[in-house]
């Protein structure tokens, strides 16, 4: 047999961070292995202190996978740190990384803001203000992993002069992987696959970015894109639209949806029974941004008014994070409709706790962005919830996700933030019983096993290294 082939992997999302996307980007390393490729993965160094740290999550992590994990500082803890060592101050040790909105529920830095002078609206205030707008608007464009992405390239470039790399793999977010792979190409000649699990320009979750921003990412996005070999994207929608964003782009362009894994759960099996006496719908995730589903908690309120004992048998958990903003919006709808104790919000839980909810539950509640772009969004909490087959209650906008869930029967979707199309189905859901399983399109389904799935990507890698000048096909 021939040798393994060698990809450098460069992930800012992966274990023992609990987000979502680091699940595509672990499986994939583990399953290119039986296709002739390992992986040397470059990757954040995490504290221990993030709220999103699950160290259990190390054991996601297969076997002689390699890893190389960079600390991650921000430009505002590089200037402080220069100004203490002047004084003979020890440096401050590096950020922690928790999901943040600022990059779409990536791992973004996160440090407690100074303690403000006494008075406030002093010149130090005002000129720390100051300083902080300059480096998110203007250097840590775009976004905050600018200074981590100059430390992993380094890395990157060594392990390039000192190992045999075939090809170089970056996954976003966090954007700023795409200078890594742009400099490298560029450097090496290694041909260089871009991987979009979410989309830079466009994406649903950067709306909030003002327009000049906006246009400058764009031409950003533009330049860097001229030296990658393959642009992947997680859905035909967002591969549609990056086409006719960058038209003049020469890369190749490939859909790699994500997957589910038909031996997630492994054993867990269900030990909440079938009663009926309560009717239980489970998210587990982080609400943020357009990513919202106060929708439901209206229908649900709705219902109460008119048929409290119906609304009554409801149990809403919600299992993640909540912004601040989105949580008083919540209060304000429950405190109007009198159904705050039909709702739990859990926050942050273990990965294994969140798997034994979605098990236990009778209905998956599935809340995804809204937005001009929304019609591409294929969450990977989708691909999560299919392995567990429970019935999926979904809040989205027409597109991809809606086509998945109701072509497979794995449950019915309604425009996300239309009160009166949740009520009329969360009506007709509750007065059935409900189903202990799900009558699923497994032969539908197939295509988006994540084994197939890589297997598909180990093809394309091998193709694009095979067709190098000079390169010797295996």
């Amino acid at each position: 047999m021939s040798e393994p082939r060698t990809l450098l992997v460069i992930a800012g999302e992966f274990p023992p961070l609990k987000t979502i996307g680091r699940i595509r980007t672990v499986k994939f390393v583990e399953q290119l292995r039986q296709h002739g490729w390992r992986s040397i993965v470059i990757t954040l160094q995490p504290s221990g202190n993030e709220g999103n740290y699950d160290p259990s999550l190390m054991a996601e992590i297969a076997d002689g996978v390699e890893v190389v994990r960079v600390p991650l500082r921000t430009s505002e803890e590089n200037i402080a740190n220069g100004v203490k060592r002047l004084l003979g101050r020890k440096p401050a040790p590096p950020a922690a990384v928790a999901a943040g909105a600022a990059t779409g529920g990536v791992a973004v830095a996160t440090r407690a803001a100074p303690a403000a002078a006494t008075g406030g609206g002093g010149l130090l205030d005002r000129a720390h203000a100051t300083t902080r707008w300059v480096l998110r608007n203007l250097v840590d464009v775009p976004d905050d992993f600018r200074p981590w992405a100059s430390d992993a390239l380094k890395v990157a470039r060594r392990l390039c002069a000192e190992r045999h790399i075939d090809a170089v793999y970056t996954t976003l977010p966090p954007f700023s992987s795409m200078f890594i792979g742009h400099a490298l190409k560029r450097e090496t000649g290694l041909p260089w696959i871009a991987d979009y699990r979410d989309l830079w320009y466009g994406d649903v979750l950067r709306e909030w970015l003002p327009e000049w921003r906006k246009q400058r990412e764009l031409r950003m996005e533009r330049r860097l894109l001229k030296e990658a070999d393959v642009v992947v994207t997680v859905s035909e929608q967002k591969t549609a639209y990056m086409q006719r964003l960058h038209p003049d782009i020469k890369a190749r362009w490939e859909t790699l949806t994500n997957g589910y894994d038909t031996e997630l759960y492994g054993e867990r099996a269900r030990t909440r029974p079938f009663s009926g006496d309560t009717i239980e719908f489970v998210y587990t995730g982080r609400l943020f941004k357009n990513r919202r589903g106060y929708a439901f908690a209206e229908a649900l309120g709705r219902i109460h008014r008119t048929d409290p004992a119906l609304a009554g048998k409801v149990r809403v958990r919600i299992l993640g994070g909540l912004e601040p903003a989105i949580r008083r919006r919540y209060d304000e709808i429950l405190k109007e409709y009198g159904i705050a104790h039909l709702y739990d919000f859990a926050g942050d839980v273990a990965y294994a706790e969140a798997m034994d909810a979605q098990v236990n539950c009778d209905y998956l509640l599935l809340i995804v962005d809204t937005g001009e772009t929304s019609d591409g969004v294929i969450p990977g909490k989708l691909f999560e919830y299919v392995s567990v087959r429970r019935p999926i209650f979904a809040l989205c906008d027409p597109g991809a996700t809606q086509q998945i869930i109701e072509r497979a029967r794995l449950g019915r979707a309604v425009p996300a933030e239309s009160a009166e199309a949740c009520e009329a189905m969360l009506r007709e859901w509750l007065v059935r019983p409900v189903p202990e399983k799900v009558d699923s399109d497994d032969a539908y389904l197939a295509q988006f096993d994540r084994k197939a799935i890589t297997q598909r990507l180990a093809r394309l890698l091998d193709e694009v290294v095979d067709g190098q000048p000079g390169k010797e096909k295996r």
